[in-house]
């Protein structure tokens, strides 16, 4: 099973499973229909959009573990459901 823990080098296929894992949280969403709800506190944790977080999160992992031999990191998971930029791409540092 690949993860990033036991291939950190393999940054393309983390880019495409990232990638795949912010269109599903993106479809998900939409079929549950929170991606529409756009009035109340983002902070209340008792607002359906947080309270779908553990369960799609999960959901998420499952799938990606049984169907795709992957699974994601708890940082890609929450970055993908928060439609958040990639958090584990390679730094292009130059001097």
């Amino acid at each position: 099973m690949y993860t990033i823990i036991t291939e950190p080098e393999n940054t393309a296929r983390h880019a495409r499973e990232y990638q795949v894992l912010l269109s599903w949280f993106q479809r998900r969403q939409h079929e549950l229909g929170i991606d529409q709800m756009i009035d109340g506190d983002p902070m209340d944790p008792h607002h359906p959009y947080n309270q779908a977080f553990d369960a799609l999160c999960k959901e998420a992992e499952h799938y990606w573990r049984r169907e795709r031999n992957y699974w994601p990191s708890p940082l890609q998971l929450s970055h993908a459901f928060f439609q958040m930029e990639d958090p584990i791409r390679p730094d292009n540092l130059t001097a």
